[in-house]
């Protein structure tokens, strides 16, 4: 019984020191949010031999305000990132804290350069998440991160959203984290990709903007002139009733200037994506392209792929897909890559109207609508697998293929084998009945 008390005691002395330990070995600098800059993004432009930092920081606000937290955007400069981090403390004295940043963002000019010279940091940062996002742009990353977007005021935040995981299981982004951009830049290929982020209009033209501005302004020219000489007349004769009623109209014009500001604000796209070799970008793949790369590299649900045919449009709904890659050396010691797709879909949409039995059934597809599409998805498939050899990027991943599974070609063929590769693409389209 006294040995059985002892070991309880024990116990609950390991304990006791256990939890002291990591009591006093917490950060507690992240609690201090007054001295603390927390930061939600991070976007990286080169000029020269420096770095120009543009850091998206959340600011806490009082909550008599009617919102919890602000973003501020802040640029510093320096030799390496972290120097540029170090500038944040000296001018604003908070010490900015990556625990929450889940976005990098890498301008045009640090794209042209090898982008590991600034990643670096971030990944041997100890608090920066290996999940965070990671883009570039054809423009300075401060400017994108700068644009007040119509979906919402933080750039960080509508940028993720379009980068979220949602859009890379339909198909329409190529999102890329820092973990695997890292993995494909420090593997023997040497390559990866990231999506490029881009900002459009809100609302899209139809037809020439002097014709749709024209037709509206034309259209009601005599009614608002006549409007506009009563109210100029109406205004002259009781400047003391326009006066009075001055609040009213200026809270009119304050919500015509915040229509317009709103009509005004764009959306970000990142359809497109930038190839990379060895840190640098050498290459971009179209809209049509990434999708394609897409259906080889995830798995696509409810993806929407439209096929013309016979001058109409077939719009179908690729429910799943089942990609396979096999790699092998032949006896001519050439390097060959056989993928096939096999994707299930349905009919989503027809650019003609149909018979009321033929839009009830999903699975009622128009003849000949599947063949046009698995020659298509070929086509496509195959011209990103060029695309990616002409620039020297290894996107699908063929000198790593050579070295899990064909060992003892690696030394000889690693340097040829992404020019020496026989390419086979077979797409297999089938009806989800």
């Amino acid at each position: 019984m006294a040995s059985h008390n002892k070991n309880t005691v024990r116990y609950y002395i390991l304990i006791v020191i256990t939890l002291a330990f990591l009591f006093f070995s917490n950060d507690f600098g992240l609690l201090d949010v007054q001295k603390t800059a927390i930061v939600l993004a991070v976007g990286v432009d080169r000029e020269d031999d420096s770095f120009i930092l543009t850091s998206q920081i959340a600011i806490p606000q009082d909550s008599k305000q009617g919102k919890a937290t602000e973003t501020v955007q802040l640029v510093s400069r320096g030799k390496t990132i972290a120097d540029a981090f170090e500038e944040i403390n000296a001018k604003t004295g908070w010490y900015p804290k990556l625990v929450f940043c889940n976005l990098i963002l890498l301008g045009n000019k640090t794209a042209e350069r090898n982008v590991f010279d600034a990643l670096d940091f971030f990944l041997r940062d100890e608090y920066l998440s290996d999940n965070c996002l990671v883009a570039t742009c054809d423009v300075a990353a401060k400017d994108l991160l700068n644009t007040s977007a119509l979906v919402d005021p933080s750039a960080s935040v509508a940028i993720q959203k379009v980068l979220s995981a949602h859009a890379e299981r339909v198909g329409t982004v190529l999102p890329s984290t820092l973990r695997e951009f890292a993995i494909g830049y420090f593997s023997e290929s040497s390559s990866g990709f990231l999506p490029v982020l881009k900002t459009r209009p809100q609302q899209e033209q139809i037809g020439s903007d002097t014709s749709s501005s024209g037709s509206s302004s034309g259209s009601s020219s005599s009614g608002s002139s006549e409007q506009n000489s009563e109210q100029s007349g109406s205004n002259s004769e009781s400047s003391q009733d326009s006066s009075s009623q001055g609040g009213q109209g200026g809270g009119q014009d304050s919500q015509k200037s915040q229509n317009k500001q709103g009509n005004d604000k764009p959306v970000f796209s990142a359809g497109e994506t930038a190839l990379f070799s060895e840190g640098r970008r050498v290459g971009t793949l179209t809209e049509e392209e990434s999708f394609a790369f897409g259906a080889v590299k995830n798995k696509l649900r409810l993806a929407a792929y439209s096929v013309e045919q016979a001058n109409k449009i077939s719009t179908l709904t690729l429910k799943r897909n089942s990609p396979k890659i096999r790699f092998t050396v032949g006896k001519n010691e050439r390097p060959c890559l056989k993928i096939t797709v096999t994707v299930s879909a349905g009919m989503l949409d027809y650019s003609a109207s149909q018979r009321l039995e033929d839009i009830a059934d999903v699975g009622d597809v128009p003849r000949g609508v599947f063949a046009q599409a698995e020659k298509k998805l070929a086509a496509e498939i195959t011209r990103v697998f060029e695309k990616s050899r002409a620039c020297g990027c290894d996107l699908f991943g063929i000198v790593e293929y050579l070295q899990k599974y064909e060992k003892e070609h690696f030394h000889a063929l690693k340097d040829t084998a992404l020019d020496g590769t026989i390419l086979d693409v077979e797409v297999k389209f089938q009806n989800v009945r």
